[in-house]
Formats: structure tokens, sequence, C-alpha cells
């Protein structure tokens, strides 16, 4: 019985690693577009933000992959922040997930947690990891740059009240 229970666990390791293996394999790179939603958005006062990320996949190409879009969804916070942010390496990220739709159909749903500087330098990195569905293990990582409406005039005040910086858009390329 003894014997039974090792050959068991020695199984039980050894499909741990074949998995592994699997899953380190399968890659994808792609290139990403969308949209970046703030709220309340950003001024000079300090306040954390929460962040709606909405993108698209296309053009991927990958080892032992057969992906060659999808979507997906995004939201974190941050900590407090002003305008300042625009300008620098972006906001400290809290609480944050992701879940990916994967094109053709059938593919399945990833999810897992994401990061991406609120920022308009450009090259911001964004990265993450899969934690559940197609390429579970993976780290996400890739490069964007964004562009915040308005960012160039954020917190300044022309006659009126400054408007806040609420909305964005970003481009570039992201890998799992």
């Amino acid at each position: 019985m003894r014997k039974l229970a090792v050959t068991l666990v020695v199984l039980a390791l050894g499909l741990m690693a074949v998995s592994a293996a699997s899953a380190d394999a399968a890659t994808a790179t792609c290139e990403t577009s969308g949209t970046i939603k703030l709220s309340p958005g950003l001024s000079n006062t300090p306040q954390v933000q929460n962040v709606s990320v909405k993108g698209t996949l296309k053009n991927c190409s990958g080892e032992e992959s057969s992906i060659t879009g999808g979507k997906y969804v995004a939201h974190f916070k941050t900590e407090a922040v002003t305008c300042a942010v625009l300008t620098g390496a972006g906001a400290p990220e809290t609480e944050s997930n992701i879940v990916f739709k994967w094109s053709p159909k059938g593919q399945g749903n990833s999810m897992g947690t994401f990061t991406l500087p609120v920022t308009e330098v450009p090259g911001a990195s964004l990265g993450g990891l899969v934690e559940s569905g197609l390429f579970e293990g993976a780290a996400i990582s890739g490069s964007v740059s964004e562009t915040y409406t308005g960012g160039a005039k954020c917190g300044v005040s022309e006659g009126k009240k400054a408007k806040k910086v609420e909305k964005g858009s970003f481009s570039g390329s992201l890998t799992v």
C-alpha cells in the first residue's frame, strides 16, 4: 500500500510538471489598443482613482497558441494621485483584476491581475498574471503609450474651474 501511495505522489508530481511545462510553452503576443476611464478624474486634489480599461487584441502570434485576438476588461484602483501623475512613472495600483475573452470563439476566458500605470510617458510597461483559464500561470507583459483627453491642461484653470481628466486611450503590445 505504501509503494502505491509513493507511486501516486510521483505520478501527480509528474502531471504537475507536464501542466507547468505546457503552460510555459504557450505564448501569444498581440497588438493592443483601447480606452481608459478614470473616476472621479484627475485634478490638482489628490484622489484615489477607480480605473477601467477596455482593450482589444489583434494580429496575435505565438508558440503553441491558436489565439488570433480577443478583448479584455480590467479594473484597478490607484493610490491618491493628482495631475502630476501624467508626466511621471504612474500611480501605484491596488485591487486589480482582468478578464480576457479570446478569439476565435471556443478558446475560453482567462482571469487574473493587471497593472497599467496612469501616465502619458511613452512606452509604459503593463503587467500582471493569468490566474485561471487559457495561459494559466503566464505573466502578462507589454508596452503601451497612453494619451488622456485634456491631459496637457490637467489642473490648469482657464477662466473657470479646471476640468478633470477622466478619459484616455492607449496602444501598444501585450504578451501572455
